[in-house]
């Protein structure tokens, strides 16, 4: 199986980067982790992803802020992961760049689909 693309995880959970990591690299991804915005940003510009999947609820910074900041200097698609499910979080992070937003739980094949779509 060839490598597809570079998708970089930036999640505090380690729970959920593992599934992560186990799920897009049995699909042929290539992953990066981050455990927090700060380590997130710096393995953007060093792994050249692809793509990000970009948690909310990070310990030294808000995603969204973290996604503001991203959009400073890329284009990369951007899939939001959180918790956070209202209406006014899904509609901030899009107005902020987010290209999709999914929450979690999730459901791995539409994550999967999901990031097809944004390639």
């Amino acid at each position: 199986m060839s490598i597809l693309e570079n998708i970089l995880v930036i999640d505090d959970e380690i729970q959920i980067r593992r599934l992560l990591k186990i799920s897009l690299e049995n699909s042929g991804y290539k992953v990066f982790e981050a455990e927090n915005a700060k380590n997130g940003l710096q393995e953007l510009v060093n792994s050249r992803s692809s793509l990000v999947l970009l948690d909310l609820g990070l310990p030294d910074e808000d995603g969204l802020n973290l996604l503001k900041k991203i959009r400073d200097f890329s284009d990369v698609p951007v899939i939001i992961l959180s918790v956070r499910n209202s209406e006014n979080d899904i509609i901030s992070a899009l107005d902020s760049g987010a290209d999709d937003y999914i929450t979690k739980p999730f459901n791995t094949g539409e994550l999967l689909a999901r990031i097809r779509a944004s390639l």
